[in-house]
């Protein structure tokens, strides 16, 4: 019975020793194995966005353009890659994360599409409107925004700043870090603080400090001689050189001088013309003119922006 005894006790260990075992691997499995091919799948995704813009928000009227011209509505979690486009209509705005820590805000009524993503460059073509940007230092990566033509480059491995385009002029504004302004084989630092604007077919402005206001002039009525029963106002007025003008949504011509003027259809029930201005910084706002006759004698108004932002 002693050695009958002996010999349970030994199968009876043997069996605790192995279930023992058999839990420690299972417990190996479902850590240890488990969490490094987590690690890995997730090294594997992060290598998989390194060409890659990652759309993180969606608000309003924004839409995907494909390499071959196809528009799709954007969606959070979409991955744009190069020679893919991002529009936002009036109202309509998105964030992009790019790398791991950096982020591009589009704006309304802006085009922006993706150009490189790679370890070494990020960069991108603003055909027109107004993004901004948090890039955050990552090595000696490089961030690139190049105007619609390619006239104008701006380039920063660390900053806080907007850029503007309106087709004819690129607009840059810091509020932190540095960046720099190349056109025409003249490169301006555009450091916190300041704003620089380069004019199409021109070197960049030399960086100077945001003004407090951004100040556009404007008249608000059709003059005498247009006696035009089918216009309900010519808008005429002044910006400030890098601004951006939109009547009634559409951007306005706006000459080297900083003038511009847009006749305005009339239209059933239309009263008023909804006159916007907006900068590299993010200061906007929008004003309501209201259609004169025919008759009536335009008069001048200061329309001043103070650091009112809508967004970044």
């Amino acid at each position: 019975m002693a050695r009958g005894g002996r010999t349970r006790m030994i199968v009876e260990s043997a069996a605790v020793l192995a279930a023992l075992l058999a839990g420690s691997w299972l417990l190996f499995r479902l850590t240890v194995y488990r969490g490094a091919a987590a690690a890995a799948l997730a090294q594997a995704r992060d290598e998989a966005r390194a060409d890659e813009a990652i759309v993180v928000a969606v608000g309003g009227d924004v839409v995907r353009i494909s390499p071959s011209g196809g528009t799709s509505v954007l969606a959070v979690g979409q991955r744009l890659r190069a020679d893919d486009s991002v529009r936002t209509g009036r109202g309509g705005r998105t964030d992009l994360v790019v790398g791991s820590r950096s982020r591009l805000t589009i704006t309304e009524t802006t085009q922006l599409t993706v150009r490189e993503i790679t370890e070494k460059v990020h960069r991108f073509k603003l055909t027109r409107g107004r993004i901004a940007v948090d890039y955050q230092a990552d090595g000696a990566r490089m961030l690139r925004i190049e105007s619609g033509d390619g006239a104008a480059v701006a380039e920063t491995q660390g900053a806080r700043f907007g850029v503007l385009s309106t087709g004819t002029a690129v607009a840059i504004a810091t509020e932190t870090g540095a960046v720099n302004l190349t056109s025409q084989s003249r490169t301006v630092k555009v450091r916190a603080g300041t704003q620089a604007v380069a004019i199409a077919g021109g070197p960049p402005s030399s960086a100077e400090s945001i003004p407090a206001r951004l100040l556009l002039k404007v008249a608000v009525a059709a003059p005498a001689r247009d006696r035009d029963e089918n216009l309900c106002a010519a808008v005429e007025g002044t910006a400030p050189a890098g601004s951006e003008v939109l009547v009634d949504g559409a951007p306005a011509a706006i000459a080297d001088d900083g003038r511009f003027q847009v006749r305005v259809p009339a239209a059933p029930d239309k009263a008023t013309v909804l006159v916007a201005i907006r900068d590299a910084s993010g200061r906007e706002t929008t004003r309501p003119v209201t259609c004169g006759s025919s008759g009536s004698i335009p008069h001048i108004k200061d329309f001043a922006i103070r650091w009112r932002r809508k967004g970044r």
